[in-house]
């Protein structure tokens, strides 16, 4: 099923500040489209030609890898301000809608010509292509030597951090199922489970919802996170 597309103009660039255009993104904000896609909806293949690249504005998305028996292996999820496609010649994941989702899509030569236009522009890309490698980073550690404790805090306080929930105790609502916890830390989705009922026992996070959490302990939970608890 194809992205459906809005006839607005694309309310920002992918990497534009949440809050505010960024001030070297400022009028260029029309060279993209909003796009639509619906749950389980694809919206780019593994291996398609990367010609655009694209920022989450509402909703999630996952990126995915085909392994070689058919199965599929969680890399990733993106939420509200995240980018993909700016790094490659080919897009080296699949991305689908989680949730119902809006994105600005933006044509890679519309960003390329930008930047020939304003070099101002280009320091800014650099940063976002540079934060997409860091989750890549970031994923390869959360998969190596920390334990389940370590992983699901880890994964909390990223979750806390990219929604932008603040406060001493900062809420925010799930973008993705237990499932995908699972999937995306390399664990089952009984130990996923069994931590985060831990986790509320111990007192550092509320559950009001299935979907909603609350960190009711965000300095102890960061130290379990780095293994310093």
């Amino acid at each position: 099923m194809a992205l459906s597309q809005s006839a607005l103009r694309a309310p920002s660039l992918p990497g534009e500040a949440a809050h505010g255009t960024a001030p070297e993104l400022d009028g260029l904000v029309a060279i993209g489209i909003t796009v639509q896609a619906t749950p389980g909806q694809t919206i780019v293949l593994e291996g398609d030609p990367c010609s655009h690249c694209f920022r989450v504005l509402t909703g999630a998305v996952r990126l995915y890898k085909g392994t070689a028996d058919g199965r599929r292996q969680l890399i990733d999820f993106l939420v509200a301000g995240d980018c993909f496609g700016l790094l490659g010649a080919h897009y080296t994941y699949g991305v689908e809608a989680i949730t119902h989702t809006t994105l600005s899509k933006t044509p890679r030569a519309s960003l390329a010509a930008a930047v020939r236009e304003r070099p101002a522009v280009a320091d800014r890309l650099i940063e976002l292509a540079a934060a997409e490698l860091a989750r890549a980073h970031d994923q390869m550690l959360l998969l190596g030597p920390k334990n389940a404790q370590e992983k699901v805090a880890s994964l909390l306080l990223d979750l806390a951090r990219r929604s932008g929930a603040q406060g001493a105790r900062p809420a925010f609502r799930m973008p993705i199922s237990r499932q995908e916890m699972a999937d995306h830390l390399g664990l089952t989705i009984e130990t996923v489970s069994r931590t985060m009922t831990r986790f509320k026992e111990d007192g550092l996070i509320a559950l009001p919802t299935p979907h909603d959490v609350v960190l009711l302990n965000p300095t102890d939970l960061a130290a379990l996170a780095e293994g310093a608890a």
